[in-house]
């Protein structure tokens, strides 16, 4: 009997004749996050991942990151046996003794993948508790709510049992959908939204906005914080940070004719500089934080104004019908919520108006952007000289 981690594949199961790329792709992530522990051993079978840890401290640390890998659906502490019936039902009862339980209400269920077993589902579940019954005097069943279940799986060589079964991210395997650019602040929405796609199995890379001396160091270290958050400090994959020293173009936008546009063309900004950097390093999409009608600039008349400079470029919002409570929610379950709720300002909202716009035009937008003589050689020199890679 050996102390193992039966690893259950998520949404990946679905994907056909496809399954075995996804498989391979979730394979290779568990052992790139695993790495840092010696002699674990990582067996990859065609509906589950068995890691088998040295101790015990082990298996407590591997669940740990395990619960943060996409494309895992449950993450089981299990024991893996024998197939023989008195050997399993050994190991089973030498398990219960140490767990030392005077009383309880259990039920066994039993799942039979080898259908050549000489007993069926029901009838192990049957026999094991016959026995458990005989040796566990104040123990009862209860096929409703027991206190304590007791899953078995018969297998062709080998068995498994196991009492609990703890819920992973589940999702796609990280990478095996692309590669995306996330634009973020340093706000509560960006990050999650970076979850978000993470758990869709894409890598994410991150692009923010400076304004020095608008915004200062604080700001840029609080994204930096988010990011090493959202990619448990690049292990779950090495991500980049594109840094663009916004200030020039900012100061030629303040000079629009019409205030209330300052936050629309700014972020058209945004957009053209993401797309420019997504073609340029092979991104499939841009992706925001943005969550519908949340502030001015999301309402859908500013979506479509803003995304109208990126042209027809694909861009992903992840929350876009979430409730602000909802991504909270979120925030503080990955540990992001603290760093975004820190005062230090970003580009954004520094430089918002008093009365924003909620419905500009794609027309005004464009009249007033020819009002910016100097916006394009700003813009070309900002591309090519300002614009830093973490």
């Amino acid at each position: 009997m050996k102390s193992v981690i039966y690893v259950k594949y998520g949404e990946l199961t679905l994907k056909g004749k496809n399954k075995i790329d996804f498989i391979n792709c979730l394979f290779d992530n568990v052992k790139k996050m695993l790495k840092t522990f010696t002699n674990v051993h990582i067996e990859k079978l065609f509906d589950a991942l068995i890691i088998k840890p040295k101790t015990k401290t082990n298996q407590q640390q591997i669940i740990k990151l395990l619960l943060r890998v996409p494309g895992i659906n449950l993450i089981i502490p299990a024991y893996e046996t024998s197939n023989k019936f008195t050997m399993l039902a050994k190991n089973i009862s030498e398990v219960l003794t140490k767990m030392a339980m005077k009383k309880t209400t259990f039920k066994v269920i039993t799942k039979r993948a080898d259908k050549s077993y000489f007993m069926n589902s029901m009838e192990v579940s049957c026999k094991l508790g016959e026995l458990i019954l005989k040796k566990f005097k104040n123990w009862k069943v209860d096929v409703h709510t027991p206190k304590l279940p007791i899953y078995v799986e018969i297998k062709k060589d080998s068995a498994f049992f196991y009492f609990e079964k703890i819920k992973g991210t589940g999702g796609f395997p990280l990478g095996i959908n692309g590669k995306v650019l996330l634009m973020i602040s340093g706000g509560i929405d960006s990050p999650i939204a970076a979850n978000l796609l993470i758990k869709k199995g894409l890598n994410v890379d991150f692009l923010t906005f400076i304004s020095p001396p608008h915004t200062d160091d604080k700001a840029l270290n609080k994204v930096r914080k988010l990011k090493e958050i959202v990619t448990l400090n690049n292990t779950l994959y090495k991500s980049k940070l594109y840094i663009v020293n916004f200030t020039s173009l900012q100061h030629e936008i303040a000079h629009i004719s019409d205030y209330s546009y300052q936050i629309t063309i700014m972020r058209r900004y945004f957009f053209r500089i993401a797309k420019h950097l997504a073609i340029a390093n092979n991104y499939q999409a841009i992706a925001t934080g943005e969550s519908l009608g949340q502030v001015a600039s999301q309402t859908i008349q500013s979506m479509q104004t803003i995304q109208d400079a990126a042209d027809d470029f694909l861009v992903l919002r992840p929350l876009l019908t979430m409730d602000k409570s909802e991504i909270i929610e979120m925030a503080q379950k990955i540990g992001t919520y603290d760093i975004s709720i820190l005062p230090y300002d970003d580009a954004c909202s520094l430089f918002v108006p008093a009365n924003p716009v909620t419905k500009p035009t794609i027309h005004k937008a464009k009249k007033l952007e020819e009002e910016l003589t100097l916006m394009e050689t700003l813009l070309q020199s900002t591309l090519l000289k300002h614009i830093i890679v973490e």
